[in-house]
């Protein structure tokens, strides 16, 4: 049963939610029942971009939006476009004041969760947007990690410019509410499909670090599903065994020149070589392919530094046994799981 009090369809709009889906039909109707369940006393809408599912996901969409048909509005793709532009074009369609994101597979756990954040936001005007903390669940809906603490982490309280440039993001995107940028934009924000098919929160905090000002919250009132299998379709599936080191390069060298050129923003990400080398090395031990080799080779030749690269390596020799053991210890596991 939906919780919000008032009709999206007779009032000014405050928040809409985003949800996209891709064969999520496992998944779909506990993200979807997670948002109706928010006790709010404003309205919201939902905009669920589902990409050209392969399964059922879309039919339950349409199932829920016969359901709710003032709340739910459903973009249903012909045509599989990618999870960016999927995503920036449902926040094209959104007429509410704020914007929450919520991906198909993840759901929130909190039925106030919306109305602390809108509250945050409507007596913090200072602030563009405020994100939380959250839990980790694999495919199964057990949780793996109570509260998320694995690299990238932001410290509580105002995250910043600074932050970013140390790869510190402002945290999950399902925990994420922000001012609707996309009324009335001062810039150009099709970067955030143009800069990766994949990869949509790390520009779209950017971009909002560099408009206002950003929260991290300690509350805990989403779940993130993370898992890896042969053959799933969720991103962290599709990355299982690829070394994707060249095109974060890339991707990143893309977001600082657009802060430069489009908002006249400085960006300058610290210098990490000397950890990638050593990443791609692993990776060429983990998968020896000639392509990870490729990457490793062209990783090193990208270094500028080539002399901190060597000192980094050094140090980190010694802890190659203890690695290369708890990984022939893990493929023991799968194939005997």
């Amino acid at each position: 049963m939906i919780n919000n009090k008032i009709s999206s369809s007779n009032v000014d709009l405050l928040l809409s939610i985003v949800v996209i889906s891709y064969n999520h039909e496992k998944y779909i109707r506990k993200c979807l029942d997670s948002i109706l369940m928010q006790v709010v006393d404003f309205s919201f809408e939902i905009i669920v971009g589902d990409d050209c599912s392969t399964d059922q996901t879309a039919q339950i969409i349409t199932e829920y939006q016969v359901k709710y048909p003032d709340i739910i509005k459903p973009n249903l793709r012909s045509i599989n476009v990618g999870a960016t532009k999927n995503q920036y074009d449902c926040f094209l369609r959104c007429t509410g004041n704020y914007i929450a994101i919520l991906d198909g597979d993840d759901f929130w756990t909190d039925k106030q969760k919306l109305k602390i954040q809108i509250d945050f936001l409507k007596n913090n005007e200072s602030f563009i947007a405020c994100t939380q903390r959250y839990s980790v669940v694999d495919e199964n809906d057990n949780v793996t990690q109570e509260v998320f603490y694995g690299p990238g982490r932001p410290e509580s309280g105002e995250y910043t410019l600074n932050d970013f440039q140390k790869y510190i993001y402002y945290g999950h995107p399902g925990t994420l509410v922000f001012k609707n940028i996309f009324l009335e934009p001062k810039h150009d924000y099709s970067i955030i499909h143009k800069a990766d098919r994949w990869i949509c929160d790390i520009t779209l905090g950017l971009i909002l670090t560099c408009l206002g000002r950003i929260y991290v919250s300690d509350d805990n009132m989403t779940s993130y599903r993370r898992f890896q299998k042969k053959g799933g379709t969720n991103f962290c599936s599709s990355i299982l065994g690829k070394n994707s080191t060249i095109e974060r390069i890339v991707f990143l060298k893309k977001l600082e020149d657009y802060c430069k050129d489009e908002m006249n923003i400085e960006v300058k990400h610290e210098d990490r070589m000397p950890y990638l080398v050593w990443e791609c090395l692993l990776y060429v031990l983990r998968f020896p392919t000639s392509t990870n080799w490729e990457i490793l080779k062209k990783t090193y030749r990208m270094s500028i530094d080539k002399k901190q690269v060597f000192k980094y390596i050094l140090l980190k020799l010694p802890m190659l046994p203890i690695l290369t053991a708890r990984q022939i210890k893990k493929i023991i596991s799968a194939s005997f799981s």
